[in-house]
């Protein structure tokens, strides 16, 4: 299985997920690969809040995604405001050769986990209507400088779930 790890990172803790996860489905005999998204101009946290709140796209640097090797697309983003962060949104409505694949959602914040369901049933229906089927399992997890802070415990079971899709 093939799998592509797309996210933003803001402030490194996404990016820090992205790659324990690479890690750990490579243990589990994966072949992975990492795409970030990449900003043009990092926004103000409060310009990004709004952005977030509104579900605009904000513009990304690289935008030429081919996904069509990949069997599988594990989406992370930060948690902006309760919702995912604008740049998820902007790489989602640019990607080519999305349409059919296999999806699953992991969500980085510095907010409880338990308060993560705006933000999942949005990328899901973001997912949705460009053809991509999210599993129901999704990872959520609390940072703080890089340092998970509630949620570990949830990672195995996570790898687990998008090795048996």
């Amino acid at each position: 299985m093939k799998i592509g790890i797309v996210y933003y990172s803001r402030t490194g803790n996404t990016r820090h997920v992205a790659k324990l996860l690479e890690e750990k489905l490579k243990e589990k005999k994966a072949d992975v690969e990492l795409v970030e998204i990449e900003h043009i101009k990092k926004p103000g946290f409060f310009k990004a809040g709004r952005a977030a709140m509104a579900q605009n796209e904000l513009p990304i640097k690289n935008t030429e995604f081919n996904l069509k090797k990949y069997d599988m697309i594990l989406v992370g983003t930060p948690t902006w405001a309760g919702r995912p962060s604008p740049y998820l949104k902007t790489f989602l409505n640019k990607a080519e050769n999305i349409k059919g694949k296999k999806g699953a959602i992991f969500s980085i914040g510095g907010t409880p986990i338990d308060n993560r369901e705006k933000v999942v049933e949005i990328i899901k229906n973001d997912l949705k209507n460009i053809g991509i089927k999210a599993t129901d399992d999704y990872l959520a997890l609390r940072m703080k400088n890089e340092q998970i802070v509630e949620g570990e415990q949830d990672i195995d079971n996570f790898v687990k779930t998008v090795i048996k899709k």
